[in-house]
């Protein structure tokens, strides 16, 4: 009978050798390509900030509710003053009571029932938030596709979770690079699990936007605006063509004064059995600091004034400044 021979067969030694070859080419190829992505962007903002803008009007500003769709919908506020020169970041934890049909619901609740113009009107009833506010909805893949052209994050989570806590999802306190799909899939986790207050889980999201924005400031004037609209048919959204063309002025002025990122998640109290986040008067005062007003003003801008401490670590706030 015929024997078969030992060994290496000569077919699979050279698919192991060019393996061995192709592979790391291959993984620098994809690196590079996603670095000169971001230098031709950077390239076309630096571009841009060469042809001088007037100074700012007071039209050049934006408080918009961000909704990321999904089983576990998040919620942020944004708020964009080239005026005031700052880029505000208040992180809503989804368990926050409005008013839902005459009956208190999470406002994850009254997103999945209505969706985010609605989640709007609700805030809007419940806390003291411009006439003019805008919402823009997007599905986690329609995020992660924006994100695509920024690159990975550099994200700290120590201030809002501790080793223990990270831990359990496979993160730890120091700062570590984290792309849009695996950021969504550990706030998906933490809010799917509930085992953290509400507030906790909402400082954790407030980290990832505030790295966001700073690392990637000098990119957003050309880069937002152009991946919004390149997205539009997937978004849920009342900005107009013109909230577009004043979203890049805004950050465009943002960007060449070096704006200061402010983020904080609302304030609030926490009934756990009831599962309920209520707005307390902490939460108003957070939203006018939020806003840069003036609690003696009404709503005229102002700069900060002082506020009690909205630091509750187990129930309420757990500012993320920096």
């Amino acid at each position: 009978m015929h024997q078969k021979r030992k060994g290496w067969h000569p077919f699979w030694t050279a698919l192991g050798a060019a393996l061995l070859v192709l592979l790391p080419l291959v993984g620098t190829t994809v690196l590079l390509s996603r670095q000169q992505l971001r230098s031709q962007l950077r390239q076309a903002a630096q571009s841009q900030r060469s042809v001088p803008l007037s100074l700012p009007r007071e039209d050049h500003r934006l408080t918009l509710l961000l909704c990321i769709a999904g089983e576990q919908p998040g919620f942020v506020l944004l708020y964009l003053s080239a005026p005031q020169n700052c880029v505000e970041i208040l992180a809503l934890p989804a368990q926050l009571t409005v008013s839902f049909g005459d009956a208190p619901v999470p406002l994850a609740h009254c997103y999945r029932a209505a969706g985010p113009a609605r989640c709007r009107q609700a805030l809007q009833a419940s806390l003291p938030l411009p006439q003019d506010t805008r919402y823009l909805a997007l599905s986690a893949g329609v995020l992660e596709q924006l994100a695509q052209r920024y690159g990975d994050l550099r994200v700290g989570f120590s201030g809002a979770l501790t080793e223990e806590e990270l831990a359990q999802y496979g993160r730890t306190g120091e700062v570590q690079g984290i792309c849009a799909a695996e950021a969504h899939s550990f706030l998906c986790a933490m809010d799917a699990d509930g085992l953290l207050p509400p507030a906790r889980r909402a400082a954790a999201r407030a980290a990832v936007w505030d790295a966001f924005f700073r690392q990637n400031m000098d990119l957003l004037p050309t880069a937002l605006p152009e991946g919004l609209r390149s997205v539009s048919s997937s978004l849920l959204t009342d900005l107009t063509a013109q909230d577009y063309l004043n979203l890049a002025d805004t950050l465009e002025f943002l960007a060449n004064a070096a704006a200061p990122v402010e983020t904080q998640v609302l304030p609030g109290q926490w009934d756990p059995a009831a599962d309920r986040y209520g707005i307390t008067a902490e939460s108003l005062a957070a939203v006018q600091t939020f806003l840069r007003v003036s609690p003696t003003a009404g709503h005229a801008p102002s700069d900060r004034e002082p506020y009690p401490s909205t630091s509750i670590p187990e129930s309420g706030c757990l500012p993320v400044r920096s």
